[in-house]
């Protein structure tokens, strides 16, 4: 999971990126190009941390019983779709 000081510095290494790119790059289709990208990766970092923070506090709050049956079901899964793969092969011959 990303702690939120690791995404705070990346949003900031973001943001001076940003600001490097408007230094370097003259008014034209470059800047603005290289301008989207940039808005758009800053966009996607702050999403990211919003989502990651939900996710940080949904496992805070999870109990170990729930944890074991989430566990339990992920393992499970597949030996029953196998199973019922295998079934069905059968039945088809």
């Amino acid at each position: 999971m990303i702690t939120p000081t690791v995404a705070g510095q990346e949003e900031a290494q973001l943001y001076e990126e940003l600001r490097h790119a408007i230094d370097e790059f003259e008014e034209g289709e470059q800047r603005q190009i290289v301008l989207s990208r940039m808005i758009r990766q800053l966009k996607f970092a702050k999403w990211r941390k919003d989502r990651m923070r939900k996710v940080d506090t949904y496992c805070h709050k999870i109990k170990p019983a729930t944890l074991w049956i989430i566990l339990t079901t992920g393992a499970l899964v597949p030996v029953l779709l196998f199973t019922m793969f295998i079934w069905v092969s059968l039945w088809v011959e």
